[in-house]
């Protein structure tokens, strides 16, 4: 299981202006129906804010993986932002979120699931890999620092 294998270019955006968590997440789902990765993306965008109200999926250090477990998604999908200013997560932690995984998971994959989601965090507890995903300024640099980060 390498990251760089779920992350797609087409679905990561760079640097939009942004105002809120909810809006992040929104065009994030956004994507995902666009690119034909999720089936509804009302029904999306809906299960992933009701897990989000059930705790923050801010880490800390700036990272967020908002996820939902649905029906929605065929496959494990991940849509990244990044953000120049970044966005308040949660009301205790007053440092901004830059940069968004949004997770989706179909019920079925937990193992899986677990698994990527072990190995994101601890990847992106690199400061090294945090600061170059900060000053990336492609999809293809972001999937390359994955990338590289796994050999």
């Amino acid at each position: 299981m390498r990251l760089s294998d779920y992350i797609r270019e087409n679905l990561i955006v760079l640097e939009p202006e942004i105002e809120s968590k909810e809006t992040a997440i929104a065009l994030l789902v956004e994507k995902m129906q666009k690119a034909g990765v999720v089936s509804d993306g009302k029904k999306m965008l809906h299960e992933v804010l009701e897990r989000e109200r059930l705790g923050s999926t801010s880490i800390g250090k700036g990272i967020a993986l908002p996820h939902a477990r649905t029906q929605l998604v065929d496959e494990i999908v991940i849509a990244l932002m990044k953000l120049q200013k970044g966005v308040v997560f949660n009301d205790d932690d007053p440092e901004p979120v830059r940069l968004i995984f949004l997770l989706g998971t179909p019920i079925t994959a937990v193992a899986e699931y677990l698994k990527l989601l072990s190995r994101l965090s601890k990847t992106l507890k690199n400061d090294r890999i945090r600061k170059d995903l900060l000053t990336a300024d492609s999809g293809a640099q972001i999937r390359d620092i994955f990338s590289h980060a796994e050999d």
